[in-house]
C-alpha cells in the first residue's frame, strides 16, 4: 500500500541528491525513518516500482522523469520518462510455463522477463523501458500499466482447503485469482469475476475478484461459447441504429445504377464455398479465349450499402472481422447485409466489384482491369461437389460446368507453379476439423485438408488481390495492405540450430524463400512434417495489416492486400472504398492517412481476437469430447517439448496432450533447451522431437494428460532415412494421392476460401 506523505518525501529525497541512483539503506537513512516505519516504506517504494514512478537496477533506486506522454486510450499519462513506450503485454509464454513474456510495439516485440512484468495480464496496454543491444531490442523492463485490457473475467470455481479460487477461462490469464465475494457462485459454475485487486507480486499479494454474474454449469456448450463472448467482449446484437439502418436499404437495383455499371448478368458464373455457407461474397466466370483465359473475379459491392460515416461502417469498424463459432456466427455486418442483400445467391442479380484479368496460355497476364458491375450467379457449388468431379466420380453437373470448371483447373495448375517459382511457401498442416451434435457438443475430430478446389479459389482470389493492391499503391496517397515481413535472422539461425540436432540442414542463403522452400520439401517423410512444419512456423513472423508498403514474404508477392471478403473483413471493406475513390472515380468521399492506419490497427488486433477467441471454445470443446476418453490408449508421436513436458500428437485422434516428464518411471531429467530434448545422464535415455510412444489418457482438466503405458516399446526413437531416399518416398505419395495438404499457414486469411480449416472458419480467412 503507498503512503502519500511518504511518496512526497522519497521523491524530495531523489530530487536533493539531484536524482543518484540510492539504495534502500540510503533512502532509510535519509528518510530519518525508525525501524517501525521501515515496512511502510518498503510497500510504497514497491508500489512506486509498479506504478513506474521509480526504477530499480542493481538493488538501487532512481526516480523517473516526467514528461507527458499520450496512453492508448488517448488520455496524458501524468509521468514517462523519455525513454519508455507503450505496448501491448503478451502473456503467451507464461501461460505455457516459460519464464518470460512479449510486449508488442510499434517497434517490434520486446522480450520481458516474468520478474519484470509487474502485475500486467495479457492485453493490457503497458509502458516499457526497452535495452538494446547493438542497435536491436534486447530486453524491456515494464514500469507502469496503463490500460486493463479487461476488468471482467469469464473462468470456473474452485476449492482449495477453506478459499474460494477463480480459473480464468483465457488460459493466457496466467495466475488464479482470489475469491472475496462469491455470491451463489458453487464449485463446478461457470462465472464472470470482477477483478478488485490486481495484486502484487513483488509484495506476495495475490490478485482478488467478486463474483458478479453465474453463467451456468462449466462444460455446457452453450455456457462455454457465452464465456468465450463475454471474454472478448463480443455483442450478440448490433445496436438498434445499425439495425435501422440495414432495414431501410433498398435491395431494388435501379436502372440508373444499372446504366452505370458493366452488365455481367449473361456470363455464366458460379460460386464455391463451403456447404453450410450462407454469405457468398465472390463468384466466379471464365472464358477461353484463343490467347488462353479471360478470368472474372466478382465480389460484392458492399460498399455500395455500406457507406463511410454510416452506422454500419462505424459498426463494422469496430467489429474489425466476424467471429465464427460452433453453430454461431458473430458477422461484422448485420444478416440482412451479410445473407442477403450482398450474398451472391444463384439467380438473383447483385452489385459486384469486378476484377478481369486476361492470361496467355502459359498462365502469364497480359490485361487486368477493374470494374463496377453486376452479376446473376448460375450455381452454387460446394467444394465437395467439385473436389468429387475432379478425382472422377459420377457428376449431375451440366455440361457446360464440367467444361469451365476443366478450363479453370488448369489455369489454376499454371497459377500454382507461378506462385511457388516466385517464393510462395505452404506447409503441410491440416487443421482440425470439428464435427458437432445437436446439442452442441463435439462428436468427433478430423483432418481438413485443402483440396484442389481450395487451391483453385485461393489461386484466383490472389490474383484480384494483388492487382487491387497494385492499383491502389499506383493511385492512392495511402492505402492498406497485408504485409509479411522477412524472418529474423537470429530465429532462423536458432532454428538451423535445432534441426542440426535432427539431422535436418537448413542453408540460409541471400534467398530466404528459395531457402524455407527447399528445407520443407526437403524433409523426409510425413512424420518430419508433422513435427517440423509447426516449428518452422514458428520462427516466422505474424501477417497484419499496414499502410506500410512491405512485400508479403510468405506468398512471395511484393504488393499484395485482401479485396476478396468485405462482408467479413473490414480491410477488405476499407479497400473497395479506396477503389471507388482512387481507381474508379465513382465516390468523392475522403479517407485520411490517420484513418486508414486506424484501420489497420484495428483489422490486426480484431484478426488476433478472433483467432484467439475460436482457439479459446476448440479448447474447451475438445476438452469436454476427450473426458470420455480417459484410461483409453493411444499412440503418438511427440512434436514439441518444454522444460516440464513431452507434447504428444495422438495418432488415432488429431489431437495434442501433455506428459509430464514426471510421469516418466525414472528421476534426474536434464532439459536440454536448445534441442528441444530431455537426457537422463545416468541411464543414456532421452526423450525428443518424433519419439513415437504409447500413451494412455491419465486425466483431462485444464489439458489433457498422458501416462507413459507399461510395455517395453511404449517409448521408441523414429528411425531415421536417408534424406535423399525419403524424400522421394514422400513425393511420390503426395503425387500418387492426387490432392495435397498444404496451406500458406504463415497466412491462412491469404487464402480465398480458408484452406484446411473447418467450414465457418473458413469463411472469415479468405
Amino acid at each position: 500500500m503507498k503512503n502519500q506523505a511518504i511518496t512526497e518525501r522519497i521523491q524530495e529525497v531523489f530530487r536533493n541528491n539531484a536524482n543518484q541512483a540510492l539504495s534502500y539503506n540510503e533512502l532509510i537513512h535519509a528518510l530519518g525513518v525508525v525501524k517501525r516505519g521501515k515496512a511502510l516504506v518498503s510497500e510504497t517504494l514497491q508500489a512506486l516500482v509498479s506504478e513506474g514512478v521509480i526504477s530499480k537496477k542493481s538493488r538501487k533506486f532512481r526516480l523517473n522523469h516526467p514528461v507527458t506522454a499520450q496512453t492508448a486510450s488517448g488520455d496524458t499519462a501524468k509521468s514517462m520518462n523519455p525513454k519508455l513506450i507503450e505496448g501491448i503485454f503478451d502473456a503467451t509464454p507464461l501461460a505455457r510455463n516459460f519464464s518470460y513474456a512479449f510486449v508488442r510495439t510499434e517497434q517490434g516485440d520486446f522480450y520481458v522477463n516474468s520478474e519484470d512484468t509487474l502485475n500486467a495480464y495479457h492485453n493490457d496496454v503497458v509502458v516499457i523501458e526497452p535495452h538494446y543491444k547493438k542497435g536491436r531490442s534486447d530486453f524491456a523492463l515494464i514500469r507502469k500499466i496503463l490500460k486493463r485490457s479487461n476488468e471482467f473475467l469469464p473462468g470456473d470455481i474452485e476449492q482449495s482447503q477453506n478459499r474460494t479460487l477463480f480459473i480464468s477461462s483465457n488460459p493466457k490469464i496466467h495466475n488464479w485469482f482470489e475469491v472475496s465475494d462469491a455470491g451463489q457462485a458453487r464449485v463446478g459454475d461457470k462465472v464472470i469475476l470482477q477483478v478488485t485487486n490486481w495484486g502484487n507480486p513483488l509484495l506476495g499479494k495475490v490478485p482478488v475478484g467478486k463474483v458478479t454474474e453465474v453463467l451456468g454449469p462449466s462444460g455446457d456448450p452453450q455456457v462455454e461459447l457465452l464465456a468465450v463472448l463475454r471474454q472478448y467482449r463480443l455483442s450478440l446484437e448490433f445496436p438498434t441504429a445499425v439495425i435501422e439502418e440495414a432495414a431501410s436499404l433498398n435491395d431494388t437495383i435501379t436502372d440508373e445504377e444499372l446504366a452505370k455499371r458493366k452488365d455481367f448478368r449473361e456470363l455464366f458464373t458460379f460460386t464455391i464455398d463451403p456447404a453450410s455457407a450462407k454469405d457468398f461474397d465472390d463468384a466466379i466466370s471464365l472464358e477461353k479465349t484463343n490467347q488462353g483465359w479471360r478470368l472474372y473475379v466478382h465480389i460484392a459491392d458492399v460498399a455500395h450499402y455500406v457507406t463511410l460515416g454510416s452506422e454500419l461502417f462505424q459498426e463494422a469498424s469496430q467489429r474489425g472481422n466476424s467471429f465464427y463459432f460452433p453453430k454461431k456466427v458473430i458477422p461484422m455486418l448485420p444478416e440482412r447485409l451479410s445473407n442477403q442483400i450482398c450474398s451472391l445467391r444463384p439467380e438473383e442479380e447483385k452489385l459486384t466489384l469486378s476484377v478481369v484479368t486476361d492470361f496467355d496460355l502459359k498462365g502469364r497476364i497480359s490485361r487486368q482491369k477493374l470494374y463496377e458491375s453486376v452479376i446473376r450467379s448460375d450455381f452454387r457449388l460446394s467444394y465437395e461437389e467439385v473436389d468429387a468431379l475432379f478425382e472422377g466420380a459420377d457428376s449431375d453437373l451440366p455440361t457446360q460446368l464440367v467444361e469451365v470448371l476443366s478450363e479453370a483447373r488448369i489455369l489454376s495448375n499454371l497459377l500454382s507453379q507461378k506462385r511457388l517459382a516466385a517464393g510462395y511457401i505452404f506447409f503441410d498442416l491440416p487443421e482440425i476439423e470439428y464435427e458437432y451434435d445437436e446439442e452442441g457438443f463435439v462428436r468427433r475430430l478430423n483432418l481438413a485438408e485443402e483440396t484442389e478446389s481450395h487451391k483453385l479459389i485461393e489461386n484466383f482470389m490472389l490474383v484480384a488481390n494483388e492487382f487491387v493492391a497494385s492499383k491502389l499503391t499506383e493511385l492512392s496517397p495511402t492505402t492498406l495492405y497485408r504485409i509479411h515481413e522477412n524472418p529474423d535472422l537470429e530465429k532462423l539461425d536458432r532454428l538451423a540450430e535445432l534441426l542440426s540436432y535432427y539431422g535436418i540442414n537448413l542453408d540460409i542463403c541471400e534467398d530466404l524463400n528459395r531457402s524455407l522452400q527447399y528445407l520443407l520439401n526437403s524433409l523426409p517423410s510425413l512424420e518430419h512434417h508433422k513435427v517440423f512444419d509447426r516449428i518452422i512456423l514458428r520462427s516466422m513472423k505474424k501477417a497484419k495489416y499496414s499502410t506500410l508498403h512491405i512485400r508479403h514474404f510468405g506468398l512471395g508477392m511484393e504488393t499484395y492486400t485482401h479485396f476478396t471478403s468485405p462482408i467479413r473483413r473490414l480491410c477488405d471493406l476499407v479497400v473497395h472504398h479506396l477503389c471507388k475513390i482512387y481507381v474508379l472515380h465513382s465516390s468523392r468521399a475522403k479517407l485520411g492517412a490517420q484513418q486508414i492506419k486506424h484501420f489497420a490497427s484495428v483489422a490486426s488486433e480484431q484478426e488476433l481476437q478472433a483467432d484467439q477467441a475460436e482457439r479459446d471454445i476448440e479448447r474447451v470443446y475438445s476438452l469436454a469430447y476427450m473426458k470420455s476418453h480417459v484410461g483409453e490408449s493411444f499412440s503418438g508421436i511427440v512434436i514439441s517439448t518444454n522444460s516440464t513436458s513431452l507434447i504428444v500428437r495422438l495418432n488415432e485422434i488429431p489431437i495434442n496432450a501433455v506428459l509430464k516428464i514426471a510421469q516418466l518411471p525414472t528421476r534426474g531429467w536434464e532439459y536440454r533447451d536448445r534441442e528441444m530434448r530431455h537426457v537422463n545422464s545416468r541411464t543414456n535415455e532421452y526423450y525428443q522431437l518424433m519419439d513415437k510412444v504409447l500413451v494412455q489418457i491419465m486425466d483431462v482438466s485444464d489439458d489433457i494428460y498422458l501416462q507413459l503405458e507399461q510395455k517395453p516399446d511404449a517409448h521408441t526413437h523414429i528411425r531415421q532415412m536417408p534424406p535423399g531416399i525419403a524424400n522421394l518416398k514422400h513425393q511420390n505419395k503426395m503425387q500418387a494421392s492426387g490432392r495435397h495438404r498444404g496451406r500458406n499457414a504463415i497466412d491462412a486469411k491469404a487464402t480465398s476460401k480458408k484452406s484446411g480449416l473447418s467450414a465457418k472458419k473458413q469463411k472469415r480467412k479468405r
